[in-house]
């Protein structure tokens, strides 16, 4: 059967093979020319893991693709975690191809989701500003516009898409972290002590952390797109369902169920409508506000405030 889609696709997978099945179902209903499938080894000392990773493995069969793809694999012999691991999968795919489709095993999109990549892609492929395309819209009670699309500075990373060129400034160990210097780049973004702090500290433990644990990737971007002044482009609609309630490194108890199984609507272009390539400011402190600091006290952002000073 001839492959539809000719944008590549990274799938990203470890040890959940339910939820790579839901992934991978939507993937086999597009049919890209080209898929990249990036599997995570087991742990050391994990039981049962070792055959969770290998059922994951199994889905990617030759038998289970019924259409003309170049399929490629890399089955990792060792554990990476999930900050290497992702961050290796997305490089490894970037040495073959210029742009990119990303989907970890646990964001299920709507099959819109791949128009908008696509769309995007194309559209602003040459214009640096734009580094990252995201496939979910949180906060849709705030108005952001008309336009079937608008851009922001945070990028999201549940679906999602880059260029090659956007990827090679990534800077894994934050290797130019200059707290000071820094604090200041971010406080020119937002122009709000609280805000600004408050992404100041997740960049702070973040750096600290990078050589003792495994566990991030996704501040290392964040950081790079702050760095380079880089936009995402979000949908008007949300395009992505994370159903992955839990995982490697997901306690029961500190999960935040708002955030999994959302809905998705359908995008669809309207090009009557030009959207301007620069943030939505008044969208970025609203989604701060009410996503990365909706279950923070007034003590914790008086903290926020008074550090912002230091």
């Amino acid at each position: 059967m001839e492959a539809k889609f000719d944008i590549p696709v990274l799938m990203v997978t470890f040890n959940r093979p339910a939820y790579a099945q839901q992934v991978f179902d939507k993937i086999k209903r597009l049919k890209p020319k080209q898929l990249f499938i990036f599997s995570d080894a087991p742990r050391a000392g994990k039981a049962g893991e070792a055959e969770k990773v290998a059922e994951c493995r199994a889905l990617f069969d030759d038998a289970n693709f019924t259409w003309d793809c170049e399929v490629h694999k890399h089955f990792a012999t060792a554990n990476m975690g999930c900050g290497p691991g992702v961050k290796t999968a997305i490089t490894w795919a970037f040495e073959s191809v210029e742009k990119l489709i990303i989907l970890e095993d646990d964001c299920v999109p709507d099959l819109s989701f791949f128009d908008y990549c696509e769309t995007m892609l194309a559209k602003y492929e040459n214009d640096p500003k734009v580094m990252h395309v995201a496939g979910t819209r949180w906060n849709e009670e705030f108005d952001a516009g008309k336009g079937d699309h608008f851009f922001c500075t945070v990028g999201h990373v549940w679906g999602w898409a880059t260029w090659k060129r956007a990827w090679k400034l990534y800077d894994y160990r934050m290797s130019t972290w200059v707290k000071k210097h820094d604090r200041k780049m971010v406080r020119d973004i937002y122009h709000d002590r609280i805000l600004y702090q408050f992404w100041v500290d997740c960049f702070v433990d973040t750096f600290k952390n990078i050589a003792s644990t495994n566990h991030t990737w996704d501040y290392q971007w964040q950081y790079t797109l702050f760095k380079n002044k880089g936009l995402s482009t979000v949908p008007k609609e949300n395009l992505i369902t994370n159903i992955g309630e839990l995982g490697a490194h997901t306690k029961v108890d500190d999960t935040d169920v708002s955030s999994f199984n959302r809905k998705t609507g359908t995008w669809a272009e309207d090009e009557s409508i030009a959207v301007k390539v620069e943030p939505n400011i008044a969208y970025e402190k609203y989604h701060i506000r009410n996503f990365f600091l909706r279950d923070t006290t007034f003590k914790q952002r008086l903290k926020f405030f008074i550090k912002s000073f230091i």
